[in-house]
């Protein structure tokens, strides 16, 4: 099933995200978990709708799914944008003036996980 590659990639990022926060990796681990969620988002919208969205804005994927209609929770959305400001902040150098710091990796991870388990419980309930 092609969702499931999706998934898969999610999974790698995730232990990418959280092993960037141990070696003190921290824009990496926040662009790992943008990207975490954004491939289980993906994934999840093909599953529900059969079409791939061609945004990266976790915000924009997220009302995506409250399309289909599912209540998103305000944490999740929270966490949505707290995580889709790392998409182009994490990958470019010149992005940001300060270099990223370990609380805003733990609070990237914190978000992923939130997420994550928020998305994965719509799934489970639509295989």
């Amino acid at each position: 099933m092609i969702t499931q590659k999706w998934f898969e990639r999610s999974q790698m990022y995730q232990e990418l995200a959280q092993e960037s926060v141990e070696r003190g990796r921290y824009d990496f681990s926040c662009y790992a978990a943008q990207q975490a969620v954004e491939f289980f988002l993906r994934g999840l919208l093909i599953a529900k709708t059969g079409a791939k969205p061609y945004s990266h804005s976790l915000t924009m994927l997220v009302e995506a799914l409250a399309n289909t209609g599912i209540e998103v929770p305000v944490h999740v959305t929270d966490c949505a944008r707290v995580l889709g400001e790392h998409y182009l902040q994490a990958r470019y150098p010149d992005a940001r003036l300060d270099d990223y710091s370990k609380s805003e990796a733990l609070e990237a991870v914190r978000c992923m996980e939130v997420m994550i388990h928020f998305l994965r419980e719509i799934y489970s309930g639509t295989s």
